[in-house]
């Protein structure tokens, strides 16, 4: 097996470094592409945009008159 670094110029792929054993015409290969993490930050979490938008009524958690029959 052989590894060669490659890069996508938008519509072929172009290896970076030729292959250190010979490769004959017509001969079969398997190309696996394994992208490397590109330089874009990670997203920032969204936990907690929403603190302060909205306000929870103190007997939120009481429990409801209408299923009474099922405590």
């Amino acid at each position: 097996m052989i590894s060669l670094k490659a890069h996508f110029d938008g519509s072929q792929i172009v290896f970076d470094e030729q292959p250190t054993t010979a490769l004959t015409a017509g001969q079969e290969v398997l190309v696996i592409v394994n992208p490397t993490p590109s330089d874009t930050p990670p997203r920032k979490s969204l936990a907690g945009f929403a603190k302060g938008m909205f306000v929870m009524r103190d007997d939120f958690n009481d429990p409801l008159d209408e299923f009474a029959d099922y405590r």
